[in-house]
């Protein structure tokens, strides 16, 4: 059994077959486990290369218990909007929620009990969506967007913004997933794992690898191994071929590499009919993100404004919001980039382990497109000259506008790290670099439950990982999960190939 990729929802898969008795061999060119839910060092900082927590937390921690018996300590992370002189705190259960925003909106009151009145209806349909009147419900819910509801419920534009996006953009999703992503944010609530993600990912290796019924190696990862391409032959696979040239035979594999980079890099196009290919290729993801890591002396920074939050939703209270960033433009000004949505995170105040004593994390995330920096990337992994200082110069105007939420943070840098869109289709295998799978927009094939992906129209093929669902309406994390538990399923019960496109497509 062969698993490519060594990220969260195939190491799942993994473990679960090792324990299943199965021998697994998990392969990754890169040469850390976890995909981008791993980590990675800069002069003594821990950095994130991707998620900074997760929600459902049900079911990371069924999924885990499965895998080693084993439970899992979590920390609350506590969200805030701080924008268009508002501050609103979002990590509060929906009666909560309605009585700060009615603080803030009291003309509106009876509009801000609908709308939550209503994603609460939402949420418990999709619950059971086939039982009516569940399937009404939904139904209705699909009909419009999020945006055409909340532009004739909602006066203020600010209130239209935090209730359509859960931050300060337009309503742009489906009501269905806008009520999934409030239910995770505020009723469930989004957690961080005792010990950090790289905690979590060394667990689940130690499930494949160290597994006490692996004395015969049923469960091996190998880092640093490339898989070129899947061996396909009359509609069933037979192994891969490493990009050292090297055959490995296997009845079964599943891909946590993500649909695009599957299915028009690692498969010959021959293989699958041209309905299918056509629709992986058009498929919609979602933007990627510019991200700035930041250790920081903890003497040098007013940290006040996390004194109720660990992460912020900020916005400059006079951004120009008549328009979008021009991402086909040969550059950015900076000053476009500052005015857009920031998520800042002080990391460390979830674990204080990830920095030397005195020190303190930040990590600042804003949504960029990647086709805008491919310019600067001749071959894969190489840069033009011009990249570095470019970056520089889109990170620095980032810093200062931080400055407003925390004020001393440009002298107390001690160390700084700056990832592109590129950096997380190359060290994530991302493709696009896209950073929460298919696209959330509603015109792009939005559902009102999540339509499982796993299995492909190659006999004994599978897929695992964030895409290998319709939408994330669980979070990554958990999607990854449970994607992986299907798949290790799906390969015990020996589930034969699939002939509709179910990938989420925009006609």
């Amino acid at each position: 059994m062969i698993i490519v990729g060594a990220g969260v929802g195939g190491l799942t898969a993994a473990a679960l077959l090792v324990k299943a008795g199965c021998r697994v061999l998990v392969l990754d060119r890169n040469p850390h486990p976890g995909g981008t839910a791993y980590v990675y060092k800069r002069k003594g900082f821990t950095f994130p290369m991707g998620p900074l927590g997760f929600g459902t937390p049900s079911v990371v921690i069924k999924n885990l218990q499965s895998l080693d018996g084993e439970d899992l300590k979590l920390s609350p992370i506590q969200y805030r909007i701080k924008a268009f002189d508002l501050d609103i705190p979002i990590s509060h259960p929906f009666p909560k929620m309605i009585e700060e925003l009615i603080k803030l909106f009291p003309t509106e009151d009876e509009t801000i009990k609908n709308f939550f009145r209503n994603m609460e209806e939402i949420v418990s349909a999709m619950n059971d969506p086939d039982m009516d009147p569940n399937h009404s419900i939904l139904g209705k819910a699909m009909s419009e967007s999020a945006m055409e509801y909340l532009s004739g419920l909602v006066k203020d534009w600010r209130l239209r913004r935090v209730l359509g996006s859960i931050g300060t953009q337009e309503p742009y999703s489906s009501l269905p997933l806008l009520s999934a992503m409030w239910n995770l944010i505020s009723n469930q609530g989004i957690w961080y794992p005792v010990g950090g993600m790289r905690s979590l990912c060394d667990r689940m290796v130690q499930a494949v690898s160290g597994h006490r019924a692996n004395r015969d190696k049923f469960g091996e990862i190998k880092l640093g191994t490339e898989v070129e391409e899947v061996r396909i032959e009359r509609g069933r696979v037979l192994g891969v071929i490493l990009r050292n040239g090297a055959k490995i035979d296997s009845a079964a594999v599943i891909s946590n590499a993500d649909y695009k980079n599957t299915f028009l890099k690692l498969i010959d196009s021959k293989f699958v009919s041209d309905e299918w290919y056509r629709a992986v290729m058009r498929a919609r993801q979602t933007s990627s993100n510019l991200q700035l890591c930041l250790g920081v002396d903890a003497n040098g920074v007013d940290l006040s404004s996390f004194k109720e939050a660990d992460r912020i939703i900020y916005r400059r209270n006079q951004a120009d919001l008549s328009g979008q960033i021009d991402w086909s433009a040969e550059e950015i000004h900076p000053e476009a980039l500052v005015c857009q949505e920031l998520e800042v995170s002080l990391l460390s105040k979830n674990d204080r382990k990830l920095g030397p004593e005195g020190t303190e994390i930040i990590v600042i995330r804003t949504e960029a497109e990647h086709f805008h920096f491919s310019r600067f990337r001749p071959t894969w992994r190489k840069r033009i000259p011009e990249y570095q200082a470019y970056k520089m110069r889109l990170g620095r105007a980032l810093i200062q506008e931080v400055e407003n939420l925390i004020p001393g943070l440009g002298r107390a840098i001690l160390v700084m790290d700056i990832a592109t869109p590129l950096t997380f289709e190359e060290q994530g295998g991302r493709s696009g670099g896209a950073v929460a799978g298919w696209s959330w927009n509603y015109e792009d094939g939005s559902d009102y439950r999540p339509r499982e992906l796993v299995r492909t129209p190659i006999q004994g093929f599978y897929m695992a990982g964030y895409q290998a669902f319709s939408a994330l309406f669980m979070g990554g994390i958990p999607t990854a999960m449970e994607s992986g538990r299907r798949a290790a399923r799906a390969v015990l019960q020996g589930d034969g190939p699939v002939e509709n496109i179910m990938i989420p497509v925009t006609e």
